[in-house]
């Protein structure tokens, strides 16, 4: 698995993540769709309890201060590894199946918001996932559903199981390092080695995703991304993304003629 995504990512020349420099330009933008991300939870409920509060509060102080909520947040993903809170866990029943709701320390979900729209903005500018990785802003061409010359388009699609659960964070933690400085992956892989707790029972999680925290959407599709490398294989995976300085549009293909 390793060296599959080693060999893609030289293919397409890659350029690993930085670690957010201390006067990146576009630090306060993307703080500021962090915090609206964090705060549209709270523009429909009506009653809040006291963590809530607290978060809230946190949200305002960021967009008052950004400068110092920034600094902060560098700060935690630099050198906080085993000092974070415990995640509780909750579950809303639906009768039919039970979704659980996890309990995050607000101080913490602020700086995970802020790493989440950092890793998507710099990762699609450095065209990390290719055409077929959806959702994207790539949309099929108006006739790739044309069959008049006796072509056609055949779409496959499989499912994955339980792919939040089987993740083992070591050798995610190997796979991020490809992508983003070590002092990031090394955060995010630690950020899923916490203990749940659900009423009074502990759990030290040690394989598998949480999937509560902000950046979680980032890490399942770039492991999903690398599911698809082994499923397709690296000749046809580069035959669909095309070359890595003129990329393919999504279903399109260079005349080769």
């Amino acid at each position: 698995i390793y060296t599959t995504m080693v060999h893609w990512l030289e293919s397409r020349r890659f350029q690993p993540i930085p670690f957010p420099p201390l006067a990146y330009k576009h630090d306060t933008k993307l703080l500021i769709l962090a915090l609206e991300r964090l705060k549209e939870v709270y523009s429909v409920k009506s009653r809040l309890n006291q963590q809530q509060r607290d978060e809230l509060a946190l949200i305002e102080q960021a967009y008052d201060n950004p400068h110092d909520a920034l600094t902060r947040m560098k700060r935690h993903l630099l050198t906080q590894r085993s000092t974070f809170k415990e995640v509780s866990i909750e579950f809303n029943d639906l009768y039919t199946h039970l979704i659980p709701s996890y309990d995050i320390n607000p101080l913490e979900k602020i700086t995970d918001a802020y790493l989440d729209q950092y890793l998507w903005y710099e990762s699609e500018k450095r065209h990390l996932f290719p055409n077929w990785i959806k959702p994207s802003d790539l949309e099929p061409p108006p006739d790739i559903w044309g069959t008049q010359d006796g072509s056609c388009v055949v779409l496959i699609e499989t499912q994955f199981d339980r792919l939040y659960d089987q993740i083992d964070l070591t050798l995610l933690n190997r796979l991020l390092r490809l992508i983003m400085d070590h002092n990031l992956a090394d955060y995010i892989t630690s950020k899923n080695n916490v203990t749940v707790s659900y009423k009074d029972m502990g759990h030290t999680n040690s394989y598998g995703i949480i999937r509560g925290l902000q950046f979680a959407s980032f890490v399942v599709q770039y492991y999903g991304l690398v599911l698809d490398l082994l499923v397709l294989g690296l000749n046809r995976a580069t035959d669909i993304a095309g070359p890595p300085n003129f990329p393919n549009d999504f279903l399109i293909f260079k005349d080769r003629a």
